[in-house]
Order: structure tokens, then C-alpha cells, then sequence
């Protein structure tokens, strides 16, 4: 039998603790290792998870088209223009060309809103540039409508035959071309393209005005105040219709002719009366156009 003494078990125990801190001490250092090695693979799938999602999102970024700032800045310019703006419409288009360069797109809006700031010289230049480009029915729709501005109506109807050659469905050139030739005095003529206008565009009042007109200086204001009514144009379009039809027949009393029975109707007599001798009434042309305008009248 073996006794320890207690020197020997102090020895013994003060080296068993001495092992158990020797066991111990590397045991943890591992952990400690293994806990920091977790902690850097974690940072490291972090890192990578974001770097993932950071080219994912560059990758679909690149797929979605960029805009187009030419585009862009025209459609500005267009909506400028629609909304009357020209001489801001000008100072754009200035910059426009400054940094992009001209298109013929581009002249056409700069004569367009030349004409309406009132630089006719200027944008006379402007459109005569553009007849041998894409953009030559709208430039010579443009020189059609400068000469109506000075009242030379048949320098208009010249340039307006020429537009309407080149866009012959277009109704806002062909309505153009109708009232410009019933202002010249060819009341006849000017039935076809206004008919067509108003075919093209049956809803656009401007149409309807101009073929109101031209049955009133046909001779037949209860269908032009049947078009007017069906059209629902307001009392100021009319009188100004009125107005119009009346100037027309004073000006050219040899090719209109007005029945004052039928005016009496509309109670508007005074604004269409004829100023000179009565003549005979121009024949108006057939078919098809004429069914065309018993269609507005009778509510078809």
C-alpha cells in the first residue's frame, strides 16, 4: 500500500494543475483561432455576397437603355412651340444646334418659329433651305402660310399645292390650302381639300370652321350653321366665320354669291350681306364631296 504525504500531494496536485493549464492554454489559443478564422470567412462571404450584388446591379443597369437627350431636348422644343412659346423655342434651338449639331427637323421648328415671332425674311431663308430635304411639305406648307400672313393669297395657294403634293393626307395642309383659295376668291377649287380635310379630321374644329365657311360662301348657310352646330363651335368661332365669309364676298363678288333669305334664318343677315351687285350663283361641284357635307348637315 502506498501513502502520499502532503508534500507529495501538494507536489502532485500543484503539477496536475499545472497540466491542466498546459492542456488548457493550447485549447483555447485553437478556439480562439478557429473563432477568429470564423470571423474573417464571415467578413470574406460578406464582402463577396456584397461585391455579387454590386456587379448584379451594374450588369442590369447596363441593360436598361440610357436616354435619349437629343430626343429629349427636341421633344422639349416641339411642346414649347405647341404651347406658343416660339421665342423661347428660339434660344433652345440655338443651344440645341450649339451642341448636336443641325438636323432638318431642327431648321423646320427654327423657320416655324421665325414665322410666328414675325422674322419673315428669316424664315423664308429658313424653309427655301429645306425644299430638297425630308422635311420639304413642311417647308413649303411654311411658305404657304408666310404668304397668308401679307394676305398674298395666291403665292399661298401656290406653296400650298406644293406641300399638299408631298403630304396629301396631311388635313391640317390640306384645310390650309381650301382656305387659302376660298381667301383668293376660288370658291370652287376649294372644295376638294377642304372636304378632304374635314374627312381627315372630322373631330379637329378647325376643319369644321373652314368648311362652315366654305358653305357659307357657297351660298348655303343653313348647312354651314348645321355644321357649326353639330361641331359645337362656340360663339366666338362663328362670328369670326361670319366675319370671314362676309370679307370674302366683299372682296370677290364675282365668284360668291349669297342667298340673304337663308342668312335672315341664322340671325346673322348683317355680317354676310353683299356689298355689290348680285351675280349668278357658281354651280358647285358633284359627287363625292357633296355627300361628304349632307352627311354633317343631316346628322348622319
Amino acid at each position: 500500500m502506498i501513502f502520499f504525504s502532503k508534500t507529495s500531494d501538494a507536489s502532485n496536485f500543484a503539477s496536475g494543475r499545472g497540466y491542466l493549464e498546459a492542456w488548457i492554454c493550447p485549447v483555447a489559443i485553437v478556439l480562439c483561432s478557429v473563432a477568429l478564422s470564423g470571423c474573417a470567412s464571415d467578413a470574406a462571404k460578406i464582402y463577396a455576397q456584397q461585391n455579387e450584388a454590386a456587379q448584379l446591379r451594374q450588369q442590369a443597369e447596363e441593360k436598361v437603355p440610357t436616354p435619349d437627350n437629343k430626343g429629349m431636348y427636341l421633344d422639349l422644343i416641339r411642346q414649347m412651340q405647341d404651347e406658343g412659346m416660339y421665342f423661347a423655342s428660339l434660344a433652345h434651338i440655338d443651344a440645341y444646334e450649339q451642341k448636336n449639331g443641325s438636323t432638318p427637323e431642327l431648321q423646320r421648328l427654327r423657320g416655324d418659329a421665325l414665322r410666328e415671332t414675325r422674322q419673315g425674311a428669316a424664315a423664308d431663308a429658313t424653309y427655301r433651305k429645306l425644299l430638297n430635304s425630308t422635311e420639304a411639305g413642311a417647308a413649303w406648307h411654311g411658305l404657304g402660310l408666310l404668304a397668308a400672313q401679307n394676305e398674298d393669297f395666291p403665292a399661298a395657294v401656290t406653296a400650298l399645292r406644293e406641300a399638299a403634293k408631298r403630304e396629301p393626307t396631311n388635313p391640317v395642309i390640306l384645310s390650309d390650302l381650301g382656305y387659302a383659295m376660298l381667301r383668293s376668291g376660288d370658291v370652287t377649287g376649294a372644295r376638294v381639300p377642304l372636304a378632304q380635310a374635314a374627312e381627315l379630321a372630322p373631330d379637329n374644329r378647325k376643319m369644321i370652321g373652314n368648311l362652315a365657311l366654305l358653305l357659307l360662301v357657297s351660298g348655303e348657310p343653313e348647312k354651314a350653321r348645321q355644321v357649326m352646330d353639330k361641331a359645337a363651335l362656340p360663339a366666338e368661332s362663328r362670328i369670326r366665320i361670319y366675319g370671314l365669309a362676309a370679307e370674302i364676298g366683299q372682296r370677290q363678288p364675282a365668284v360668291v354669291t349669297f342667298q340673304p333669305a337663308g342668312v335672315a334664318k341664322t340671325g346673322v343677315s348683317s355680317a354676310i350681306a353683299p356689298t355689290a351687285k348680285s351675280v349668278s350663283p357658281v354651280p358647285l361641284p358633284a359627287m363625292p364631296f357633296q355627300s361628304m357635307m349632307d352627311r354633317f348637315g343631316n346628322g348622319g
